[in-house]
């Protein structure tokens, strides 16, 4: 699942357009009139919905929840077969913004 084209939004969107994209989806498809739709719509915003979830996504081409910058790329490591480094200034980004608490 791309959650960006899930939601209809560029990956370099923003946390107010995503959330406005997910709003107006959800007023098209609610819950009552198309279950699985709906479902897929909030498995999309919860991967996509804030700055470091965005980061893991777009790096690892899905979404790694861990505590650390480590855990993503164990997990990365564990789906994907050998990892391969990912270009030096995203990696830099995202330990920089994973280590923003």
């Amino acid at each position: 699942m791309n959650p960006f084209l899930v939601l209809g939004v560029q990956r370099g969107a923003g946390d107010a357009e995503i959330r406005r994209a997910y709003l107006d989806a959800v007023k098209q498809a609610p819950p009552e009139s198309d279950p699985e739709r709906f479902a897929s719509l909030n498995r999309a915003y919860e991967a996509i919905k804030d700055e470091k979830s965005r980061i893991r996504h777009a790096l690892f081409g899905q979404d790694c929840p861990g505590n650390s910058p480590l855990d993503a790329l164990v997990r990365h490591g564990r789906l994907q077969g050998p990892p391969r480094p990912p270009a030096f200034e995203a990696m830099k980004h995202f330990l920089r913004k994973c280590g923003e608490r």
